[in-house]
């Protein structure tokens, strides 16, 4: 399917494309990291759902895993992802135990100080339902993350506004605080989240969302 003009006219597309970004959605974790200071004496990363893999060119241009050996970073996904200098890359389910085993193993028994998610899962143009299954992926970035975050670091996912509750809202027990944030670079149009899927070859990210940004 071709591309619309007013596609091609967002200013985050066509700064992704110019500056090397694999996805517009880079643009939104540097606002986060500008917001919250996200990197700030971090030496071990995972980002879940990562692929086509913008966020990890972030971790990888801000940390310098390919520089620094105490820097790791782990990109998980199901697909699979092309290479980044630096970057660990794990094709895996992140409902499996098995898979935060691997990812601790990575990291040599230790933990992360950060683990983000950006996925969205494929949507179906059923409302009810396209927001419960992205309600249970971000429930299971959360669950995993409990397993390969370090006490007191920080998890950042996106999170689809919803008609009756966030998942996060449901999960205080795990959650204790969390900072909700909408950056500039987030689309508001629902009608432009099935848009993504269907050019998600060229991975144009636009989806209503809030990112939170959450201390465990």
């Amino acid at each position: 399917m071709g591309r619309s003009s007013k596609d091609r006219r967002d200013v985050y597309y066509r700064l992704a494309k110019e500056q090397g970004w694999r996805a517009r959605s880079a643009f939104k974790l540097l606002q986060l990291d500008t917001q919250f200071d996200l990197f700030s004496g971090v030496k071990k990363v995972v980002d879940l759902c990562a692929a086509p893999g913008s966020w990890s060119q972030v971790l990888q241009r801000k940390l310098k895993p390919q520089e620094d050996e105490d820097v790791k970073v782990v990109a998980v996904d199901l697909q699979a992802m092309a290479p980044l200098d630096g970057i660990i890359q794990m094709q895996g389910d992140i409902t499996k135990e098995s898979t935060a085993t691997a990812i601790v193993d990575h990291f040599e028994g230790e933990k992360a100080d950060l683990v983000i998610c950006d996925g969205a899962p494929d949507v179906t143009g059923l409302h009810d339902i396209d927001e419960y299954v992205q309600a249970q992926l971000l429930l299971a970035a959360l669950n995993i993350t409990t397993h390969v975050l370090k006490p007191g670091g920080t998890f950042v996912a996106k999170a689809c506004e919803m008609k009756r509750t966030t998942a996060l809202g449901e999960t205080d027990v795990v959650v204790p605080a969390h900072a909700p944030s909408q950056p500039s670079s987030s689309s508001s149009s629902a009608q432009q989240q099935q848009q993504q899927q269907q050019d998600e070859a060229d991975d144009v990210e636009a989806v209503q969302e809030e990112l939170n940004v959450v201390s465990l």
